[in-house]
């Protein structure tokens, strides 16, 4: 009987060195047909191998076009509907997680408690840390609260409302509510001297005392004790009364008459009653006067008041003639007509003339010239000239039935039947 003895891997059979050698020829002719069938099956298939330089169409590789289709575009990495990234530490930066995760307040904007504007949602995971500040106090219910001040937040949990209280004032204090002022506190305190613990007994006496000179009896402080004043100093505080420091200073004494060399003294209505004023007194617009306004007429007291020359014309503006002006339009010329003008003086104008601007080249005169005319004029022709009557509201003007009268610039008589095309009036007054 042979040895079986065969390869480790394929396990083709191998001679032995006991067998006979008729049995080990047909072990390996057994071997070698096996060996035949190997290399041929590795001849079919490297024959059909791939290169190892091809290409492929994405319809080779079954599942491969929907897989691509289905995927996100790195410019949508970080973003809304994207897909979050990873910072240098491989984690997802935290600005790209939900706040609910963290439990942050998030600000939602003011919130008027009194119209419950901008309505206040029911609290739910999604508004988790959403908090509104109250603008407007109200009593609007939010989670059954309905105490509602300014400066108060209303701040979801995500199941309920909550309110976090800013606005809460104190209760009482010493019996006292409200806004509470020093005074009104010291007051209700009724802090005492002996409420002082850790002031000493003279101490307690010392801020008890009536008033300084109560203080300066329990200090015993003189003159003396004030070492840093000069001797002259110490005499003056220590002088009987006013008059006693006047003197020490030199200081002349108030004198309500005349008198050289004194004190101006205001009488029992707290005025001084001087013989003469003099001021040095500055002001713009050039010399400073004074004055009583009883001697100006507009006033009711006779004290003496500063003004500019200007203030001082403007008192005296209704005493001053011919303050006010008037001038009229030019007017038309018609032979026998009326004119009545409105002056606006608001007095009867205590001037006024008539003038006639030449409109057309005449009598020597030129286009602008103005002449003064007399306020009635005639000869052998009856009827020419001009007159004015005036009164407190109007000037009536009265034309002549023939025209006017005037004197060329050549010095001759110039008669104008009908002046209209070459000559305007203007009257003029003052009051």
């Amino acid at each position: 009987m042979p040895v079986e003895n065969t390869t480790p891997n394929r396990g083709y059979q191998l001679p032995f060195g006991s067998n006979n050698l008729e049995d080990d020829v047909l072990r390996l002719i057994a071997a070698y047909s096996a060996i035949d069938v190997d290399i041929a099956g590795l001849l079919v298939s490297v024959a059909q191998r791939a290169l190892l330089v091809h290409g492929h169409v994405i319809a080779d590789t079954t599942g491969l076009q929907a897989a691509l289709d289905a995927k996100q575009d790195e410019s949508e990495k970080g973003g809304a509907n994207g897909y979050a990234s990873l910072g240098s530490d491989g984690k997802v930066p935290a600005a790209q997680l939900p706040s609910a995760l963290f439990g942050s307040l998030n600000y939602q904007g003011d919130w008027n408690a009194n119209t419950n504007t901008p309505t206040i949602p029911a609290a739910a995971t999604g508004n988790k840390g959403w908090y509104y500040m109250v603008s407007v106090a109200g009593a609007t219910s939010v989670g059954g609260i309905t105490d509602w001040k300014v400066g108060d937040w209303a701040v979801s949990d995500g199941t309920k409302w909550v309110k976090i209280d800013n606005t809460d004032a104190v209760a009482s204090v010493a019996g006292l509510t409200g806004p509470i002022t020093a005074a009104a506190l010291k007051t209700a305190l009724a802090i005492a001297v002996a409420d002082i613990t850790d002031a000493s007994a003279n101490g307690r006496s010392l801020i008890a005392a009536a008033n300084y000179a109560a203080m300066k009896t329990l200090l015993g402080i003189t003159a003396a004790d004030i070492t840093n004043a000069s001797a002259n100093g110490r005499s003056l505080i220590t002088a009987a009364d006013y008059a006693a420091m006047r003197t020490l200073l030199g200081l002349a004494a108030a004198a309500a008459t005349a008198t050289a060399n004194t004190l101006a003294q205001r009488d029992a209505s707290g005025d001084i009653v001087s013989r003469l004023f003099r001021s040095e007194y500055a002001v713009t617009g050039g010399t400073a006067y004074f004055c009583g306004q009883n001697a100006l007429g507009s006033g009711a007291d006779n004290y003496i008041r500063p003004m500019t020359p200007a203030q001082a014309a403007a008192l005296l503006a209704s005493s001053l003639k011919l303050q006010l002006f008037y001038e009229s339009a030019q007017q038309t010329w018609t032979n026998g007509g009326t004119l009545t003008l409105a002056h606006g003086l608001g007095v009867k104008p205590k001037m006024y003339h008539a003038y006639a601007t030449c409109i057309a080249a005449d009598g020597g005169y030129s286009v602008g010239d103005e002449i003064l005319l007399a306020t009635w004029a005639s000869d052998a022709a009856d009827g020419r000239g001009v007159s004015l009557r005036p009164d407190a509201t109007n000037i009536t003007v009265y034309m002549g039935a023939n025209g006017l009268i005037m004197v060329s610039s050549t010095g001759g008589y110039n008669y104008k039947s009908n002046p209209a095309s070459t000559w305007k009036l203007i009257i003029r007054a003052w009051a």
